[in-house]
């Protein structure tokens, strides 16, 4: 099991107190700058080179999303600031506007069109044959090529029973 990380990414603890850890604080600023500038979370995560925990390379999205969500870096709880206050709050917009779910706009030319639905009744004749063409593919010896045409007819008297129905 995974430990998850007790001191926030950018600080370490020095003599009972919340410090920078110099090396991640700069990845943090470098979080922060890249996602204003227009970069995803995804492709920040797979330019991370810093280890997030010790032993551990690897960064995926949630791990920059939790950075950029994170109000201790603008000084918050006691720990020294990382980033400014304007820099959080683009941040937190950018976000805000990414996760946010738009309409596509409607035309307004638009124009309700009529359509058109076909529908088919079957009848005796119908039914019979597919219950025929069932028999033959249960049968173990079925004549494929009686089958291919008994479908074939069953095919045309279907089409042939089409009545257009408007809506």
């Amino acid at each position: 099991m995974l430990k998850n990380r007790n001191i926030p990414f950018g600080y370490c603890m020095v003599n009972g107190k919340y410090v920078l850890n110099e090396p991640e604080a700069e990845a943090v600023r470098k979080i922060f700058e890249e996602y204003i500038n227009g970069k995803s979370l995804k492709t920040i995560a797979a330019e991370m080179c810093i280890p997030y925990n010790s032993g551990k390379t690897g960064w995926n999205k949630n791990m920059v999303c939790r950075v950029i969500e994170n109000v201790k870096y603008i000084g918050g709880g006691g720990f020294p600031k990382i980033i400014s206050n304007e820099d959080f709050e683009r941040a937190a917009k950018i976000k805000a506007e990414r996760n946010t779910y738009r309409k596509p706009t409607p035309k307004t030319d638009f124009q309700p069109v009529q359509s058109t639905v076909y529908r088919y009744e079957p009848t005796e004749e119908i039914q019979r044959m597919t219950n025929e063409i069932n028999r033959l593919l249960d049968s173990e010896s079925t004549d494929k090529s009686t089958v291919e045409k008994l479908i074939i007819e069953l095919a045309q008297l279907k089409y042939s029973m089409i009545k257009e129905v408007r809506t």
